[in-house]
């Protein structure tokens, strides 16, 4: 167990130098819950870590089981999928999205962002 506690260690030690965990490049940090399917690109739920006035508390459902509840949601829209496979989002400029025709209604209150930077 030792072993392998140590090697984890040193692994992610040597990981350090590409970036163990995802790098945070802006003021503003997100946590990413999950990623979904849009029809162009995809679109990215997450929490808000340190900004709660930009998220919304929600319960989210996937394939109609509860999720979880979050604090601080929003769904960034990711056209160009930039953001697939991070555990985190940091960013300092977004434009609000508008609300698509085809909602689930369950998701009316969460915020829409695009980011710019």
């Amino acid at each position: 167990m030792y072993r392998s506690l140590l090697i984890g260690s040193f692994g992610c030690a040597l990981l350090s130098l590409a970036g163990c965990s995802d790098a945070c490049n802006g003021h503003i940090e997100s946590k990413v819950l999950y990623f979904k399917q849009a029809p162009q690109g995809e679109l990215v739920y997450a929490n808000v870590v340190n900004n709660p006035g930009l998220g919304s508390q929600q319960t989210l459902m996937r394939e109609d089981k509860e999720y979880g509840t979050f604090p601080h949601v929003i769904i960034i829209n990711d056209p160009e999928m930039k953001f697939k496979g991070r555990s985190k989002i940091c960013f300092d400029e977004f434009t609000k999205q508008p609300l698509p025709a085809d909602i689930d209604l369950r998701e009316k209150d969460i915020p829409r962002i695009l980011i710019t930077k």
